[in-house]
């Protein structure tokens, strides 16, 4: 990532700090009227168990989570359709302080590099469907949209906006 402090893997100790930088964020996504994250829908049990997996990767501040983002190898719920050769790009958070650094552009090529070096071959993300901002920002950087994903009338999930974009 250049200049930027390295990403590392999250451990277990760090699940409280990953949960907080995340709603820190939905909470100003909410001052923002940006329909994507609401504060306290990520358990710090959830996010325990991903790490325990090996998913979670950060960037660290003293003792704060500064950055972080959560990759993984299968996403059944978004992503049915199985292709052995993507892997998925899940929770991109970046402080708000250094806003403007593009560290979130950073962080999404460290997280394509890494995907790369695992041997696969194609990057999937996702974002809530009507968060035009977003999907603008990932079309900026070559992801291609694949199609809108809908949870039903039962779920409290929005409909999510899926982008794929292949890296080798």
């Amino acid at each position: 990532m250049d200049t930027l402090a390295p990403l590392h893997r999250a451990t277990r100790s760090s699940a409280n700090g990953i949960v907080e930088l995340r709603d820190s964020l939905a909470l100003w996504q909410q001052e923002q009227s940006i329909q994507q994250w609401s504060p306290g829908e990520l358990p710090v049990s959830d996010v325990a168990e991903q790490i325990s997996l090996a998913e979670w990767w950060i960037r660290t501040d003293a003792q704060d989570v500064t950055a972080a983002v959560r990759l993984t190898n299968t996403d059944d719920l978004i992503w049915p359709d199985r292709n052995p050769a993507a892997a998925y790009i899940h929770g991109l958070m970046v402080d708000r302080s250094p806003s403007g650094q593009r560290i979130g552009q950073a962080i999404l090529k460290w997280a394509e590099e890494k995907i790369r070096g695992s041997g696969r071959a194609v990057a999937r993300l996702d974002c809530v469907a009507t968060n035009d901002n977003l999907r603008r920002y990932y079309e900026g950087l070559g992801y291609r949209e694949r199609g809108i994903i809908e949870f039903g009338p039962d779920s409290t999930w929005h409909p999510v906006l899926r982008f794929e974009k292949d890296i080798i």
